[in-house]
């Protein structure tokens, strides 16, 4: 399906139809309402709004076909797996809501927040192009080609373009907003300005000792919380259990968080008098908790062993991003190489979401640029699809089927 065809605002015509959609719409607001935060933009926390009425007609609309469809008992139950991961959808897609609000409301982050986009794990950035930019007149499928990063929202004349149009060609004055690995972040600058930004150091933010240690763990929630959600969606299109379980790790390991970044918060109401800015990062770190126990909502269907519904894993595969799964085989392209000579962040725009080390037989998540990759890793990937099907012809290793229990 083209890029074109899935822009914001058509009608969903069945349930597979309307699944991608609600996939595509809730990520979309996470990614907004992410930007909303580093980038104190309110647009984007108005369009999160937006998006949420669009998000309860599909939730609402997609319940309604999947009573119409149920028929026999095996039916009724596999439907009825879909329905607890729609409701996973939409409640990702509320916390979503709540953190684009922290803005909206003036409720108010530290600054310094805003200052560490280079600390998640998939970076968010914003520039203006300039007039000697070398993407001037190349279109955003061929600049998120070139940089491995994928343009998000686009600004021109006042206006804002979400998800434009990858055929829109780009203009000196356009701003942009991307996203993509942090390796993939000198690409896109070098390419779009012609030099690299250097991000500040941490010494820079020249922030208490108190506010450092809750900015710490916020940072760290965002990237739980989207480990989180990645991790769900694979373990329900490759029906895996072990992913399951890991995902139920990573929920663990937010509610110790949670609980400890509540300590730190209330110890940082001793030292400072603007109330919120309490208010703010309590209201950020229970939408990211929120976020993590709706995907252990969806990861918890494998873990019972119900059967999903052919029509789920059929969806998945025609949204905007999808979820991929291969294992290195020994003498392949990527056998021996590190996460960053391999290029794939780079060069591809995939993003290895987590490497299941054949040695040790162990996930690793969002692993660093110096990890080595070896043949039997099995590695879960993320991107457009056009992406992970030409690295599976690129690299001859076979894609694992969508089969249950398959890894």
């Amino acid at each position: 399906m083209s890029r074109t065809s899935k822009r914001r605002g058509l009608k969903p015509v069945n349930l597979k139809d309307i699944i991608t959609q609600m996939k595509d719409t809730s990520e979309l607001m996470l990614d907004l309402a992410f930007s909303t935060i580093l980038f104190e933009e309110e647009y984007f926390a108005e369009e999160v709004l937006e998006l949420e009425k669009k998000m309860t007609e599909l939730c609402f609309k997609a319940r309604e076909v999947v009573m119409l469809a149920s028929k026999g008992i095996k039916e009724v139950e596999s439907l009825s797996a879909v329905l607890q991961i729609i409701q996973a959808a939409e409640k990702v897609s509320n916390a979503a809501v709540d953190i684009a609000t922290i803005e909206l409301r003036d409720i108010g982050l530290p600054k310094a927040f805003f200052k560490t986009m280079h600390l998640i794990e998939e970076t968010i950035t914003s520039l203006v192009v300039p007039e000697n930019s070398a993407g001037i007149g190349k279109s955003l499928d061929y600049v998120e080609k070139e940089t491995g990063m994928q343009i998000i929202t686009l600004k021109r004349d006042g206006q804002w373009l979400i998800k434009p149009d990858g055929r829109i060609t780009l203009k000196a004055g356009d701003k942009l907003i991307a996203k993509g690995p942090f390796e993939a972040l000198s690409n896109f600058e070098v390419f779009m300005l012609g030099k690299h930004v250097m991000v500040p150091s941490i010494s820079e933010l020249m922030e208490p000792e108190s506010q450092r240690k809750i900015r710490e763990m916020l940072v760290e929630m965002m990237n739980l919380s989207q480990l989180a959600v990645d991790l769900a969606y694979s373990s329900t299109i490759f029906y895996n259990r072990e992913i399951a379980e890991e995902v139920s790790k990573v929920e663990e390991n937010m509610d110790r968080m949670q609980e400890a970044v509540e300590h730190e918060i209330l110890l940082f109401a001793k030292v400072t008098d603007n109330v919120k800015l309490l208010r703010g990062l309590l209201r950020l770190a229970w939408a990211l908790e929120t976020i993590t126990d709706a995907s252990v909502e969806m990861a918890s269907i494998v873990q019972s062993g119900v059967a999903l519904h052919p029509i789920f894993i059929s969806a998945m595969e025609e949204s905007d991003e999808v979820i991929g799964k291969v294992e290195v085989k020994p003498g392949s392209k990527l056998d021996g190489l590190t996460v960053t000579e391999c290029g794939l962040q780079s060069d591809m725009g995939i993003q290895i979401v987590t490497i299941r080390k054949a040695r040790t037989g162990k996930w690793e998540y969002h692993p660093k640029g110096d990890t080595k990759i070896e043949a039997g890793d099995v590695l879960i990937l993320k991107g457009r699809k056009e992406a992970i099907d030409s690295l599976t012809s690129l690299t001859a290793m076979e894609s694992a089927p969508n089969e249950p229990g398959q890894v």
